[in-house]
């Protein structure tokens, strides 16, 4: 008889071989992948559905943690046992390969997502009403969702935090200046203006204004910031300073919704170039780790927070033309700070249901809202307008706040520039014509003439080409602050460049 069979009444044992084992081992995996649904996204990347044991599903990347212990776990109850590093590996292959032939792609969101012209927010998990709850937020109200009747797949990241079930009617908008020390109502408006619009998820392409938080020493900006991102996107990394690398910005762009940065004191040029396109919806790529010609790439825009001191930190136009500048003062009597914290934790509830009560306002608004002049980020100042009546804000005074807020960051930043403030000497030298005409180079040697001083700084441009890009990059602040019209031009036999500055108006007699 052979050593590959046994005998039990008479019937053949089944084959014990290699190929039998292989099998096996195959009905495994199989079984541990049993009831999970397997989808893309349009970039291709794979993911999965998990069955919870509350009836819900949890949505994850199959290359993640989550993912990974999911299928731990899965296969010690089955076996007791754990699984090895290789047997996790065919198992996330198999996995990744069922998900890409699955033809079904699906949209992965962060908090926020859109679904058939309405808004979600998804609560977070670790509430009393169990995992995955979520706010439908219509254009007639809002209202908590259970989580097995969610129809969008949120990821949530590791370090994501729930919010509270939001309450409805408890607050106004006013109420928000009792922890933020904003200068004035209209600084106070345009805080809420700014978290409507980050309260809220984009279809393709977007745009977030950033909210820039200065002032002096004591005036709670980082705790202006933190509560900002407990009503918004509350997560344990609340705090973070600026990384060294622009890149990491991207890399948490790609697992948070909102990114929010403190104890900020400069931005770089190199750093602005980097970031600021994801305010409107912008993409970072690198090389992919041992790879030649793979790339690994980030497409996003994503609401920002800066918490610094300097009122001129947006130094750069490109990156201050999108954003919101306020500048705290410091409180008139200073209170016990776990006191403050703790009558915020208490009002959160409501300030959460006042930000949903201005979502649904703008969903119902938006397509009857029209402004007549708006700042760079027109659509989300038109967003936060048909949002203000939702606060009970009045028509007109988010898109006059905003506008005067730019015009007052523009001057606050050219004041602060020298090359700026030496263009403007170098022009009004030329009085009473109000103009000059001449190439880059030319213009660089009368300015370092002129500022012998200033153009000792590593600030200062080194060359005719650098100063041509600053004058692009400072043009319209100078046109919006001193009417001085800085354009350039070619002419003459050889088509020799050249820049062009015109005063209008008359110069203020103090200047």
């Amino acid at each position: 008889m052979s050593d590959d069979f046994t005998m039990d009444d008479g019937e053949p044992a089944a084959p014990q071989g290699k190929g039998s084992a292989q099998r096996n081992r195959r009905d495994e995996r199989a079984l541990l992948l049993a009831g999970i649904e397997f989808w893309c996204t349009d970039d291709g990347t794979p993911h999965a559905s998990l069955p919870h044991p509350k009836g819900h599903l949890e949505h994850v990347r199959i290359a993640s943690r989550e993912f990974g212990n999911h299928l731990r776990v899965k296969n010690l109850q089955a076996s007791g046992a754990g699984l090895s590093g290789n047997a996790l590996a065919d198992l996330v292959a198999d996995a990744e390969a069922k998900a890409l032939a699955s033809g079904d792609v699906r949209t992965a969101w962060r908090r926020y997502a859109v679904h058939q012209g309405e808004i979600w927010v998804d609560l977070g998990g670790r509430d009393p009403g169990g995992e995955r709850r979520a706010v439908r937020i219509t254009a007639e109200t809002w209202c908590i969702v259970p989580a097995r009747d969610v129809p969008v797949c949120f990821l949530r990241g590791p370090n994501a935090l729930a919010l509270p079930e939001p309450e409805r009617g408890a607050a106004s908008w006013g109420d928000l200046g009792q922890f933020i020390n904003a200068g004035t109502d209209h600084d106070l408006m345009l805080i809420w203006a700014w978290a409507l619009c980050a309260a809220r998820q984009k279809e393709g392409r977007g745009q977030y204004p950033i909210l820039l938080l200065h002032g002096e020493q004591g005036s709670g900006k980082t705790e202006a910031a933190r509560m900002l991102e407990a009503m918004i996107d509350p997560s344990q990394l609340t705090g973070r300073t600026m990384p060294r690398d622009p890149g990491d910005i991207w890399i948490t762009a790609g697992n948070r919704h909102l990114l929010s940065f403190d104890n900020v004191s400069t931005i770089s040029g190199h750093f602005a170039d980097e970031i600021a396109p994801l305010a409107t919806h912008g993409s970072y790529t690198k090389k992919k780790l041992y790879t030649n010609d793979e790339e690994w790439t980030v497409s996003a825009a994503r609401p920002l927070c800066f918490a610094g001191i300097p009122g001129t930190l947006l130094n750069r136009n490109d990156l201050a033309d999108r954003a919101i500048s306020i500048e705290l003062r410091p409180p008139k009597k200073r209170g016990d700070l776990a006191t403050l914290l703790r009558e915020f934790q208490a009002l959160r509830p409501a300030l959460l249901g006042l930000v949903y009560d201005g979502l649904a306002a703008g969903l119902s608004n938006l397509p009857e809202t029209t402004l007549a002049h708006g700042p760079r980020m027109f659509d989300s100042c038109l967003w936060a307008e048909a949002c203000a009546p939702g606060l009970g804000i009045e028509p007109g005074v988010i898109p006059e706040a905003w506008i005067s807020n730019r015009s007052q960051a523009d001057s606050a930043a050219l004041e602060a520039d020298d090359v700026a403030q030496a263009v403007v000497r170098f022009l009004r030298a030329q009085m009473p014509k109000k103009e000059w005409k001449g190439a880059a180079s030319v213009m660089l040697a009368l300015l370092k003439e002129r500022e012998f001083d200033l153009a000792k700084a590593p600030h200062w441009p080194r060359s005719a080409l650098a100063l041509g890009v600053k004058l692009k990059r400072l043009a319209p602040s100078l046109r919006a602050t001193y009417q001085i019209d800085a354009s350039q031009g070619k002419g003459g036999a050889a088509g020799t460049r050249f820049w062009f500055l015109k005063k209008s108006g008359d110069w203020p007699p103090d200047e």
